[in-house]
């Protein structure tokens, strides 16, 4: 199986053989994002079993059309052909084939690198729920929770969280504050310890909590408070901040994790602002964070209010009508190939964003 792939910026895309027959096609897309773009001047470039080539957009009209509204941002995928998953999920370690009557067992990883799909798919859950959730910047604040200690134990880390949330409640409630809402998020460190970033979020301009005053409640560390800046896109920016580590982080890991690291992302030089607010360019391993998540881990929790994006099906046209007030940020079209060469079901994906014009 092999993809061909193109958008319409002329970009490509670089990444490694992920699919097989029968996965559904609206997870074709999550699969293959593990495919970084870059430019290239040939038309056509073969990376591994991956075809890449830049093409025409396909005419999705009359194609099933799954739209996802996450706050500003829209989301559309688009199929040609409807796949149903021929495969049945027995318990956590069986699955069955309903074609042959065969029953499977899954390949269980012990990292999340080692399982790309499961990666991609969480990264866009939490990109999902940001975006719809995070929309009015001067109602949040960006929270960052560290240990002074090099704490590894996963099962502290969410006892210590919901002590400290429960504390904080405490703090809003004797200060005549409205109750906020919460999406936290761990990140791991190369040294093994963890952090946790959190969007407090609430109905109204967020109150003035002091440093010291949080710091004291965490009582575990160092902590943060960022106020965000104007951004109609946080999912996305948060998700990669999540996902890269910086190169100049990469290099003082030991030199099997450094491998890792390299052979989990691919580099890529961006513009970040500093805490000074100074703007400087930087490298990342894009994707290099992702190998210390230990497999089946849940990285992302929130409060009980907080909002699920909002998804519906319809055609292609019906997809762009609803969506025609809004600006293309992004669109890419894809193939899926045989072994044989012929094209099995054809994929559009387009991001829309209502907060530009």
């Amino acid at each position: 199986m092999a993809i061909r792939a193109g958008n319409r910026k002329g970009q490509a895309c670089k990444g490694i053989r992920v699919l097989k027959t029968g996965v559904r096609s609206t997870h074709y897309i999550n699969l293959i994002m593990r495919l970084y773009c870059r430019k290239i001047s040939e038309e056509v470039k073969t990376i591994s079993n991956i075809i890449v080539k830049n093409s025409d957009d396909f005419m999705t009209d009359y194609w099933r059309t799954k739209v996802t509204i996450m706050g500003n941002v829209i989301e559309h995928i688009s199929c040609q052909k409807t796949v149903t998953c021929p495969c049945v999920k027995l318990d956590d370690n069986f699955y069955l084939d309903t074609r042959t009557g065969e029953v499977f067992e899954y390949q269980h990883f012990e990292t999340r690198a080692d399982g790309l799909q499961g990666i991609r798919r969480t990264m866009s859950r939490i990109r999902a729920l940001i975006n719809t959730n995070v929309t009015v910047p001067k109602n949040i604040r960006w929270v960052t929770l560290t240990y002074a200690e090099n704490m590894t134990d996963t099962k502290r880390l969410y006892q210590d969280y919901k002590y400290f949330w429960d504390r904080f409640l405490y703090y809003c409630k004797k200060s005549d504050f409205s109750k906020p809402e919460y999406i936290a998020v761990i990140e791991p460190q190369g040294r093994g310890a963890w952090h946790i970033h959190a969007f407090f979020i609430w109905d109204k301009p967020a109150p003035f909590v002091p440093n010291k005053v949080l710091s004291d409640i965490w009582g575990q560390g160092f902590v943060k408070i960022k106020a965000l800046r104007d951004c109609d896109n946080i999912g996305a920016y948060f998700s990669a901040y999540l996902a890269d580590m910086p190169v100049e982080d990469v290099i003082q890991l030991p030199v099997s994790e450094r491998n890792a690291v390299f052979d989990c992302g691919v580099l890529e030089e961006k513009n970040v602002l500093e805490d000074d607010g100074i703007e400087k360019s930087k490298e990342f391993i894009k994707g290099g964070r992702l190998c210390f998540y230990p497999a089946k881990m849940n990285i992302v929790r929130y409060s009980r209010g907080i909002k699920q994006p909002d998804v519906q099906f319809m055609t292609g046209k019906q997809a762009k009508e609803k969506a025609s007030s809004a600006k293309l940020t992004f669109s890419r079209s894809y193939e899926i190939v045989d072994d044989g060469g012929k094209v099995v079901n054809r994929i559009s994906k387009e991001y829309y964003n209502m907060a530009r014009k």
